[in-house]
């Protein structure tokens, strides 16, 4: 590893995860060797294990969302998180992550979503990823960006309001209707979609409710 004069993002995320124990024996391994030579990230590593130990006693114990280590790791090595299947005991929340959203609102009578800014969330839908562009709860409204990976699906769900769905790039399969760049398609209130998936991969467009329901049943 290099040698550091300052700690980018990338160091620090690395000396989070190794004063909490996080990394795989390996990665731990060779990140020992590395703080023998960099004073920098050893006293950011002593500092954190310091502050660590304090939160633990500050704090009643919870069990963290079994994605969170494949997150926080991929993020500190400067990797796209890879988004799991979804378990069958795993909460709605994961997949649809528009659900853990704050408000998107700018407060004025305009607000913006700039492509500079945007983050992706990983879903636990494997290959689909989200970016939040507006929320709305008083309306129980989302828009956000839906991106699918080559061969990815999303799970069958039941609509808690009318869907609209545009896509930007790619090829969509609804139902028997493969939708392609351009092409345009609204779920009616209560309207219940099936597995829906990608061939190529795909970038949507979709403005839909914060209270959608995910079925257990994963056919067509």
């Amino acid at each position: 590893m290099t040698l550091h004069r300052s700690l980018d993002e990338g160091a620090l995320g690395m000396a989070a995860l190794h004063a909490l124990g996080a990394l795989d024996v390996e990665t731990a391994r060779e990140f020992e060797s590395h703080l023998q030579d960099c004073p920098l990230c050893r006293v950011e590593v002593l500092t954190l294990r310091e502050v660590a130990g304090e939160l633990a006693f500050a704090a009643s114990p919870a069990e963290p969302p079994a994605s969170l280590r494949e997150r926080v790791l991929a993020r500190a090595l400067g990797a796209s998180p890879r988004a799991r299947p979804l378990a069958a005991d795993e909460p709605a929340r994961l997949v649809q992550a528009w659900k853990t959203w704050a408000t998107g609102g700018s407060g004025g009578d305009f607000a913006f979503a700039l492509s500079k800014d945007a983050v992706w969330e990983p879903t636990g839908a494997e290959g689909v990823e989200a970016r939040k562009l507006f929320v709305d709860p008083a309306n129980d409204r989302a828009t956000m960006l839906i991106r699918m990976a080559p061969g990815a699906s999303y799970p069958r769900h039941r609509h808690a309001a009318a869907e609209e769905c545009y896509v930007i790039e790619g090829d969509f399969l609804v139902g028997d209707t493969r939708m392609r760049a351009g092409d345009y398609h609204r779920a009616c209130l209560g309207s219940t979609h099936g597995i829906q998936s990608t061939e190529n991969g795909c970038v949507l467009l979709i403005v839909s409710s914060l209270h959608d329901e995910l079925l257990a049943e994963k056919t067509r």
